[in-house]
């Protein structure tokens, strides 16, 4: 135990400690499992281990420090939901560390390197795990109560000659951030390489950064000669350029079986910021719309607003929730629907005679 830890008075502060410490020295091979590989011994003389001689040699730890630290065996979300009737550890792929506190338990996966208390990463969030104390297994639900958030701005001008050039930014908090950040310390060239091939457009100086607070952000330039339709004097497009929302990701034939899972509560936010080019007016403005479920779980809107030469698009989607039972999916159906439908609105801007 590093002496510094030792030293420190508070349980809170040894568990942050001991986790800091673990997360930092050693480094996830990206093998899953429940069980050690090759060792505790091996991963402490190598630095690197699979996630079982991980997250194992960090609850040793805990307890080292008097903390009460067991094993939360889980099955990661692409490996499915647990049988919650007869849970068996056979279905079980992933182990990490549950703290008790006073009115529960903290939790922590030292594997991954963004990760930090009760912030997990995605893959972890999977409503429920069973926890392995020494006296007995006990099923327990664990919820993402990390709220995520998704920002997406635009500013961009509109030439006389019909193309656009302008500035795009993405930024991410929370989980989102965490899986953006896991995504581009894997390969950084692909990630980049995505926005091109999601939007088709020319993106230049791509610049992708964690900034102190943990959010993780990409800014970029970009331009355009396919976002408008020239006609006579008339410019048509879509004042979202190319953030609208093109499909509905619910709209399923096919009745709903499952649970519909977000891995964390979200509000996405798209704004567009459109300078008009000199001589040109709005022929008419997009409608605004606001939609919201009687519980106030899941809430859009979208506005649109004239500030002088520029048009302002806000679109907002709000889902309070992590997860959701399969009887919400009309719910989504109809706001994702309403979305798309707003989102495509296009205006026509005219040149004054």
């Amino acid at each position: 135990m590093p002496a510094a830890i030792s030293s420190l008075s508070s349980e809170a502060e040894k568990a942050d400690a001991i986790f800091n410490y673990v997360r930092n020295t050693f480094t996830w091979n990206k093998d899953r499992g429940i069980y050690t590989e090759n060792g505790i011994k091996k991963l402490i003389e190598t630095k690197t281990g699979n996630a079982a001689e991980i997250n194992l040699f960090l609850i040793m730890m805990l307890r080292e420090a008097g903390l009460k630290a067991d094993p939360l065996v889980i099955s990661t979300v692409d490996n499915g939901l647990i049988n919650l009737v007869s849970p068996s550890i056979v279905g079980m792929n992933f182990v990490v560390a549950a703290v008790k506190i006073k009115d529960g338990f903290n939790l922590y996966d030292a594997t991954s390197k963004q990760s930090s208390i009760n912030n997990l990463p995605p893959r972890d969030w999977n409503q429920y795990g069973v926890l392995i104390a020494k006296d007995k297994a006990q099923l327990m639900e664990m919820g993402n109560t990390t709220t995520s958030f998704n920002y997406l701005t635009t500013e961009a001008k509109i030439n006389e000659d019909g193309s656009i050039s302008g500035t795009y930014s993405d930024k991410d908090t929370g989980s989102y951030a965490m899986f953006v950040k896991e995504s581009y310390d894997e390969n950084a060239e692909k990630y980049k390489k995505q926005y091109k091939e999601n939007y088709s457009i020319d993106f230049t100086g791509i610049n992708s950064k964690i900034l102190e607070n943990g959010d993780f952000e990409s800014t970029m330039k970009f331009s355009s000669d396919n976002l408008i339709d020239k006609i006579g004097k008339k410019m048509i497009i879509n004042p979202m350029l190319f953030l609208n929302k093109n499909s509905n990701e619910f709209d399923q034939t096919d009745e709903r079986k499952y649970p519909i899972d977000f891995i964390s509560s979200f509000t996405k936010v798209k704004k567009v910021i459109l300078e008009i080019p000199e001589g040109y007016v709005i022929e008419t403005m997009p409608k605004s719309k606001k939609i919201v479920t009687e519980d106030k779980e899941i809430e859009y809107s979208y506005v649109a607003e004239q500030k002088g030469n520029k048009l302002e698009v806000i679109s907002t989607t709000k889902i309070a929730s992590p997860d959701y039972p399969k009887e919400y999916y009309p719910a989504f159906k109809q706001i994702w629907g309403t979305a798309s439908k707003s989102e495509n609105q296009v205006i026509s801007l005219v040149k004054k005679s």
